[in-house]
């Protein structure tokens, strides 16, 4: 009889994109680390977001990146975009986000997104919540893919994943 597996647990990933005139990177840290525990933190050099989101969000806008230093098993893709979904909610004034907060997962073989837009390449997860495979890890390394964002597809961002992939390593031996 064929017995189902459970795959290997892997790390969640959150991008925040703030103002920093509201919010401060330190009080966004500890608030996620309450919740999930000790984070990896990277803030990347480049933002191209910036130009985008001033339209809705306004302006100063920073960025970073939080990685668990604990596994989560692979459903939390979705509890955990829904549950910032709301989080995004609390941070916003008059219907508008003051934090916009994108939600991940770093398994061995793969880097997802988790999104609330339906695409060809994105597959259905549940509550209209969708999973976008940005990365695939092969030969050593993260592979783009034809579809992979162009904010996700500078070599700094991919060495921090990859630096995070050694620690997700060691945590599953």
């Amino acid at each position: 009889m064929l017995e189902l597996q459970s795959p290997p647990p892997g790390l969640l990933f959150l991008s925040l994109l703030y103002r920093s005139d509201q919010l401060t990177q330190d009080q966004l840290v500890e608030k996620f680390e309450n919740l999930y525990g000790e984070c990896f933190s990277f803030v990347p050099s480049l933002n191209p977001l910036e130009t985008y989101y001033k339209k809705e969000m306004g302006s100063p806008l920073k960025r970073f990146f939080l990685v668990t230093k604990k596994t989560y098993p692979r459903d939390y893709l979705l509890t955990t975009k829904l549950s910032m979904v709301q989080e995004e909610r609390i941070f916003s004034l008059d219907g508008k986000r003051f934090c916009n907060i994108d939600v991940g997962f770093l398994s061995l073989e793969n880097f997802q997104l988790a999104t609330t837009k339906i695409y060809s390449h994105r597959i259905y997860l549940s509550q209209n919540i969708y999973s976008d495979l940005t990365y695939c890890f092969s030969q050593g390394t993260f592979q783009e893919l034809p579809w992979t964002y162009p904010d996700y597809r500078d070599q700094e961002k991919k060495n921090f994943l990859l630096d995070c992939r050694q620690h997700l390593l060691q945590l599953l031996k």
